[in-house]
Parts: C-alpha cells; structure tokens; sequence
C-alpha cells in the first residue's frame, strides 16, 4: 500500500477500524444471481405482506436495468412494489444518474442512453455507437468546445426533471435489497419513508452521498457492490452503508436506522469517502475525484446541468449533409 496515497491509506484504516463489510457482489455478463430464499409462501420486506395476498410473478432487479444489470434478481420483492418502484422513485433515480450512464457507456434495457437537448425542435444530442461517442451540434447552436492541443471536448449536459429526495430513495432502495434478513428489523421506518410517495417528508437531518469519478476508460460491464456494517463497540459513525461501483462512478450511500443510529443524532459526522482503487493510469488521466451530493432535496429540478470533459486520441469532424434526418 506504499504507492497510494496518504489519503486513500487513511480512509481505507479508518474504514477498517468503523466497519465490517460482507462479501462484495461482482456482478459480470452471463451471471445470474438471485437473493433470498424462493421458499413459499414468500414475503415482500418492502410491504410487508405475504403470499398469496401479493404475487411474486415477475423477476424483481436488485437494482435497475438502466446501469445495465442483467443478471441480479431479488425474492425480496412482490409485483406491487417491483412495479410502484419502477414507475416511482427509479425513474427519478435513472434520470440523475443519466448523464453519467452515458458517458460511462452503461448500456440499459435500450442501450446506452442518448442526451439532447431538453426542446421538441432539433439540438445538440450526444449518443454513443460502437464506433465510439457522436457529439452532434447545429449552426449558430454550439454546445461544445474543442481543445486540439490538451485533446479534449469540454460541453454541458442536461439532467432530465427529478426529484432529489426520490432518486436518494432509489439509491436506498437498493441497499435495503442488499441486506441480510437478519437485519431487516433494524430499517423497519427506512422501508416505510422509501414506500412514501410524499416526498416532502422529513427522515433523517444527514444524508450525505459520497460520488467518486474514476477518470480514464473503464470496464462498463462490471458492477460491483458491497455492504458495511458498523463494528461492535463503535458508536461514532453511521450504523450502515452501500457502495455501488459502475463505470467511471462509485457511489457510496448511508442506510438510515432510526433504531441502531441513535447514537449519533444531533453530532456532526466528519467522514472520509470510502477508497478506490483509481484509474489504471493516474499518470495519464489523475486521480479520483470525490463529491459529496446532497439529494435530500424536495421540490423538482429542471434543466440542470451537468459539466463534463472528454480526453480522445482521434477526432472525425462530420460534414453538414451527414447531419440530415436526425432527430
């Protein structure tokens, strides 16, 4: 561990000291995994209700198709709640996270999302083929800029509406699908605030989400997560969190217990982000660079923008009549 930073050492002790982390899930193409037992009659831990006063016909994604997990499924979840989630809190969760699944080349359901511009008529659009990204503008519209020298496009991306507070509840979502059943008694209120569809109700007062960016190429078929729980004896951090790593992106997300964190209420939380490895080459593309979201957010957000840079080796400048047709 000599090569790494001071700072990742640090926080990779502090995190060895706080907590104890189950098995990380490495989830690749081809793989088909299924949580919890299929044993009847089958309970919902979301609802709380059994078979048969809920069905359990479809296949319920431990997280959502669009960060293109194909072959993560849960038994922990009824029809109900797979279809009020799908249509609820992950669609706000898909929207924030859009911008950075398409520049990750996270291929969903319909493949890797296109980007443009939030207006009915013609725009700017960003969209990825097997040959690599298409960057798309129209006269006397630019949206990005080109530096030959350093080899990279600096341009703004827009954020489709969502709710901030709904799309952290997503994120939770999937933590709470993650956990053990032993566990499940301990986030009893943290199943129910993700059930509210009032969005405007007060939870917890810290809800920080650690974002870390891995810049440089990386795997998009590979999605990692894993658990932290609290050590016995530690009463100064929060009780439990997820990572969730795909892409150039790791996120990293606090699951709330009213019962197991009260002995950190009203206390300020000073707390490192969970380390990376970084990028293959930070010689060439840098190091990690870590954000701290808030998402607690209640009202919609329109229009936001999201800064992003491209490096490339090779840049093909298309010509106007190649434009022609697109929507």
């Amino acid at each position: 561990m000599t090569d790494l930073p001071a700072a990742t050492i640090a926080a990779a002790d502090f995190y060895d000291r706080h907590y104890a982390g189950a098995e990380p899930i490495f989830l690749e193409p081809g793989m088909k995994l299924m949580l919890g037992s299929g044993e009847r009659p089958r309970h919902c831990r979301f609802c709380g209700k059994d078979e048969p006063a809920v069905t359990f016909k479809d296949e319920a994604h431990a997280l959502p198709a669009a960060f293109g997990n194909t072959g993560l499924f849960s038994n922990h979840e009824c029809d109900s709640c797979n279809h009020f989630f799908g249509e609820g809190i992950e669609n706000h969760l898909g929207n924030w996270t859009k911008p950075m699944r398409t520049l990750s080349r996270i291929r969903g359901r319909s493949g890797v999302p296109t980007i443009k511009k939030p207006v009915p008529e013609k725009g700017w659009r960003v969209e990825y083929s097997g040959t690599g990204f298409q960057l798309k503008e129209y006269e006397g519209e630019p949206f990005f800029e080109v530096d030959e020298e350093a080899k990279q496009v600096r341009f703004e991306l827009h954020r489709d509406t969502y709710i901030p507070v709904a799309a952290l509840k997503g994120l939770v979502k999937i933590g709470l699908t993650l956990i053990p059943d032993v566990e499940t008694p301990h986030f009893r209120e943290t199943y129910e605030w993700i059930r509210d569809p009032d969005h405007a109700r007060n939870f917890v007062a810290q809800f920080p989400v650690f974002r870390t960016f891995i810049p440089g190429p990386m795997r998009n078929d590979l999605i990692v997560l894993m658990l932290m729980r609290r050590r016995a004896g530690i009463d100064t951090v929060p009780y439990a969190f997820f990572t969730f790593a795909y892409g150039n992106e790791v996120l990293q997300v606090f699951l709330p217990s009213i019962s197991q964190d009260k002995c950190i209420d009203g206390k300020a939380l000073s707390l490192p982000a969970f380390p990376t490895p970084g990028t293959p080459d930070p010689a060439r593309h840098g190091p990690p660079r870590v954000t701290v979201e808030n998402l607690t957010g209640r009202g919609a957000v329109k229009g936001e923008k999201v800064p992003a840079v491209f490096g490339f080796d090779s840049m093909i400048e298309a010509k106007p009549e190649d434009a022609k047709g697109e929507a």
